[in-house]
């Protein structure tokens, strides 16, 4: 099996001309497992979106936050009370070209990391899975 991509603390690379110019763009990691998202992530929650809850920016470009109720914390320390994550847009385009992976009532697991005292996403692709009551955990 070959080894997990290193990933970066932002879990991308990127050059921007300057701040708020959303021309940023973000070479993802692509992680092989479910393992390895666990493993690189500081957040891992089973957990709902309620609703979008705002904004906040990354890289240049909105991210839409949502409101989560927490069901179980796998990792990591989320603080009190529910959880607001934003959802990691894409760079170079439009930022949920396949849709907004928290835009959901369905019950997820969610991989995050912190960036500047906001959770988010830990990719736009990898940082939501769908996860069914009943399901077994895709990990250890």
């Amino acid at each position: 099996m070959a080894p997990a991509a290193i990933a970066v603390s932002v879990f991308g690379i990127g050059c921007s001309p300057g701040p708020g110019t959303g021309d940023t763009c973000v070479d993802w990691v692509r992680f092989a497992t479910p393992q390895d998202q666990f493993d690189n992530a500081i957040l891992v929650v089973v957990g709902k979106p309620l609703a979008q809850n705002g904004e906040t920016g990354i890289y240049g470009y909105k991210a839409r936050s949502h409101q989560v109720e927490i069901e179980t914390v796998l990792k990591g320390d989320p603080g009190q009370g529910s959880l607001r994550v934003a959802s990691m847009p894409q760079t170079c385009g439009t930022s949920y070209p396949d849709g907004d992976p928290l835009d959901t009532n369905q019950r997820v697991l969610i991989f995050a990391t912190k960036q500047n005292s906001e959770w988010f996403t830990i990719t736009p692709t990898q940082g939501v899975l769908p996860f069914k009551q009943g399901t077994m955990l895709p990990f250890h």
